[in-house]
Parts: C-alpha cells; sequence; structure tokens
C-alpha cells in the first residue's frame, strides 16, 4: 500500500499519480461554425447555456418515471443517465434528445440483452462527453457566447439538418418541466465562493493530501475539481469519511455520487463514493457525513470511467457550471489553480493560509479546522 508520510520526499511518486488519477470523459471535438447553423435555418438562439446544464435542485427530473412512460426499455439504464448528467454537467434531458436524434432505433421498445445493453452505455456517457467537452470549450463571454449554447447542440448532433427532429423530441417530452430558452440570471464571470462558506471535503480537524486540481473531465478547462485522499492507498486499501462542504441540498445521482446545492447557486460534487447515507432532497449542513470514498475500483467507477486508486473526486459549480476552482476558500485554504489540469508546480499552483499568508504547496497535508 503506497502511503505518503513524508510527502516532500516523494514528490516524484505524487506526480506520477496525481497525473493519472482521474479520467472521467475523454471526448475532444469541435464546434460547427455557425454558417454551417445558418445554412439549415437554425435560430441561433434555439438553446441557451442554462437549457443544456445541469440544474437538479431547480429542475429536477424523475429519470424512473419518465423512462416509465417514453423508454420503458431504458430502464436498466437510468442510473447512467443521472450519473453521466451529473459528472458531465449536461442535463439528462438533453443527453436523452440526443442520444436519441441520432441513433432512433434506440426508441424503439425493445428489451435490452447484454450486447445493446453495453452499447447503450457508452452511448450514453459518450454523449454527455461530447456535449460537455463542446460546452466548455469557450472559456470566457464574447459577443457570440449568445450563439454558443445552440452552436453546442448542433455540433453534438450526425447533421445539422437533425435539429427539427432534436426539437420536437425534447418539446413532446421536457417542455412542461423545463422549456427552451431558459435564461441564466447570473452572468458568467469567475467569482468565487463567499469567504466562510466551504470547508475541505471531510472531518473537521483532520488532515487529508490533495492533489492538482483538473477539469471536471480530467483534462482541460476549466480547473473545477481536485482529487483528495487521507493516505493515498491502492485498491483495497483503507478509506474515510467524506463530508458536506457547504450547507444544501442533496441530489443522489448514483450508487458512487452525488451533488449538494445550496440555494445560492453554488454547488459541489461528489464522486467514487461508497455507503451514500443522505437521500435525495435531504438538507444537509456543512461537515455532515455523507459517505467514504471507495476502497474498491468497481464501487468507486460505479458506471465506469478511470481512476489509479482510492480518492474522491470533488467539484464546485456555479448555477450548474462547473467553475474554476480559482480563489476558492476551502476552510482556512485559498486555492491558486495553476496552468493545467494536474499542475503541481508549486511556481504555479498552491494553498495559501488565509490565516498567516503561508504558501503550501500540493501533496502536503492539509487540515480541515
Amino acid at each position: 500500500m503506497l502511503r505518503l508520510p513524508h510527502l516532500a520526499t516523494a514528490c516524484a511518486i505524487a506526480f506520477s499519480i496525481s497525473s493519472q488519477a482521474h479520467t472521467l470523459m475523454a471526448n475532444h471535438v469541435q464546434t460547427r461554425p455557425m454558417t454551417s447553423l445558418e445554412n439549415v435555418g437554425i435560430n441561433s438562439q434555439l438553446v441557451t447555456e442554462e437549457d443544456l446544464t445541469f440544474r437538479p435542485r431547480q429542475y429536477p427530473l424523475d429519470i424512473n418515471a419518465f423512462l416509465g412512460s417514453h423508454l420503458p426499455h431504458w430502464q436498466p439504464v437510468s442510473e447512467a443517465v443521472m450519473h453521466w448528467s451529473g459528472a458531465s454537467g449536461i442535463d439528462p434531458r438533453i443527453v436523452i434528445t440526443t442520444l436519441i436524434t441520432n441513433e432512433p432505433a434506440l426508441a424503439q421498445n425493445i428489451a435490452l440483452d447484454r450486447i445493446s445493453k453495453l452499447k447503450l452505455l457508452e452511448d450514453i456517457k459518450q454523449t454527455a462527453a461530447t456535449l460537455s467537452s463542446l460546452l466548455y470549450q469557450s472559456q470566457k463571454p464574447t459577443t457570440q457566447m449568445a450563439h454558443h449554447a445552440t452552436q453546442v447542440l448542433v455540433s453534438a448532433l450526425n447533421t445539422p439538418s437533425d435539429w427539427q427532429a432534436w426539437k420536437a423530441h425534447y418539446q413532446a417530452w421536457f417542455s412542461d418541466q423545463k422549456p427552451l430558452g431558459q435564461q441564466r440570471h447570473s452572468l458568467r464571470t469567475q467569482v468565487a465562493p463567499p469567504t466562510g462558506f466551504m470547508q475541505w471535503p471531510w472531518r473537521q480537524g483532520y488532515a487529508w493530501v490533495p492533489n492538482g486540481p483538473h477539469a471536471h473531465s480530467g483534462s482541460g478547462y476549466p480547473l473545477s475539481s481536485i482529487d483528495v485522499s487521507y493516505d493515498w492507498p491502492r485498491w483495497g486499501g483503507t478509506t474515510y469519511s467524506v463530508t458536506a462542504a457547504h450547507d444544501g441540498y442533496v441530489t443522489v445521482l448514483s450508487r458512487c455520487q452525488l451533488r449538494v446545492t445550496h440555494d445560492n447557486g453554488w454547488a459541489t460534487n461528489y464522486y467514487h463514493l461508497d455507503g451514500i447515507q443522505v437521500n435525495n432532497n435531504q438538507w444537509v449542513s456543512k461537515n455532515t457525513k455523507i459517505g467514504t470514498y471507495a476502497s474498491q475500483r468497481t464501487v468507486a467507477l460505479c458506471q465506469g470511467g478511470s481512476s489509479t486508486g482510492p480518492h474522491l473526486h470533488f467539484s464546485i459549480l456555479k448555477d450548474g457550471r462547473f467553475t474554476s476552482l480559482q480563489d476558492t476558500e476551502l476552510g482556512r485554504f485559498q486555492v491558486q489553480t495553476g496552468r493545467y489540469s494536474y499542475d503541481d508546480n508549486c511556481q504555479y499552483t498552491w494553498l495559501t493560509d488565509t490565516q498567516t499568508g503561508d504558501k503550501t504547496c500540493m501533496w502536503r497535508r492539509i487540515s480541515n479546522p
């Protein structure tokens, strides 16, 4: 079992692990130019970013009720839909509609055999990954930002001309739950959570080891996520309690993933969990135990993905959008994110103790006072 009691002497090992610790999704595609949308008569405001982003507290979806009414043969993959929607940040209604538009045969009520179920599971993951990759390509507001969400959606379709079929499916199934054209109330600007709002996602009084900030998908931007573990064991090692980093309402996304959302729009995702002990819509206070990070690989990756060992994948979101950890205060430590995912170079990424002003590098034990 790998343990790091003297982290300063284990930098090479730590970097090797951290650089590979987590890969949720890998699907790098490019948006189609606006001209390809205009050529088939698509309104540039077909969808907004609010339509695409997953905000389970504001726009809940009873996935089992929906599938029971419209896609009953999908019931065996209901957890996968919610899991990958949470991990990708894409609303499950968007994922389902896009997948059905691209593969109309999936709407036929035919029982899934083992092979067709495995294919559908992969299709769900890849559709969510594609939409997420496209959505997060653009990091800064521009004059074209109003068109970006529509470009994202159309770029995820087989051809731009499929947009009419997509819209028809969505309106038939979801227009009463989340009508298209939802507008985000807050501007997309980098604002850190309020001081004192968040702590580290483990019990107060303990010290764990974080690695470098990285994207929710494991690569790219924004650097919204960080992996933490008590001592970074190998699979089968001892693991420890995960706690809510702030007050809020719980959304259980799968057996190994949940989100906590506060009414102020800030939320946190917790992935690779085991023994989740909170329920949907339950209010939890900061430092409430929500489960443990999983010791077994099959539990930690309950719907797939990859990981080198037991840890918690922790992400922050604002209004449903994964948001950079830059300047976020977790307990008394403020985050400097670095240049790219898993950047562990202490010249570029570090934690600042807001009480003393001291700078601490990643892969050091960090207390949660």
